[in-house]
């Protein structure tokens, strides 16, 4: 359903879905001599709904959504938050999944992160209290923590579907996806945002 590709492009981890939707798991392949290598579910996978890998550009840190629960001692699911593993080099098991927490993470769900060169992450959420559908929203990384996630502007958000954005690591522009825009071909289309002087 999703795909990472990491900056050396010889480890892709992807997202495994049943057809109904009612299980996701995290697959990886590595570049090897003669291809790629067999599929495997990675290690902290395969027990609650996870998608949306994004690889850290030195390939270290692995984020991604899921619906598995904070506390380990309770396999109640809950709703879709951002969480991320580490290694200490590509050749290393990764580690248990790290809830990336508030400000970022909050009741709602939050999906599809993408992290710049700055640090920054950039992410989707559907903030019921808007009354809005899907929106692209950033939380800067500033002096060591992150701050209060705040929408990209109305450039790319509006009341309706935007969602699931590539930044790319300088963040000069944005590719997202909309949703029934007016002006648009139907159903869901690319739209791209240069950033301006204003950002």
């Amino acid at each position: 359903r999703d795909v990472a590709i990491s900056s050396t492009q010889d480890e892709v981890v992807f997202s495994a879905q049943s057809y109904m939707s009612d299980i996701s798991a995290l697959v990886t392949v590595k570049k090897i001599a003669n291809g790629w290598s067999k599929p495997e579910i990675v290690s902290f996978s395969g027990q609650y709904f996870d998608l949306e890998p994004y690889f850290s550009e030195d390939g270290l840190s692995l984020y991604f959504v899921s619906n598995r629960p904070l506390d380990s001692s309770s396999t109640e699911v809950k709703d879709f938050d951002i969480w991320y593993v580490t290694r200490t080099s590509k050749t290393a098991e990764w580690s248990e999944p790290i809830n990336v927490g508030a400000p970022i993470n909050t009741s709602m769900d939050e999906f599809y992160p993408i992290i710049t060169t700055s640090k920054n992450i950039y992410f989707t959420l559907d903030n019921q209290e808007l009354k809005q559908k899907d929106n692209i929203y950033v939380s800067e990384f500033v002096n060591g923590v992150y701050t209060t996630p705040k929408s990209v502007g109305t450039g790319v958000n509006s009341d309706g579907y935007e969602f699931n954005a590539y930044v790319s690591p300088d963040e000069s522009l944005m590719i997202y996806t909309g949703y029934n825009k007016q002006g648009g071909f139907g159903s869901g289309d690319l739209y791209i945002s240069y950033k301006d002087e204003n950002g």
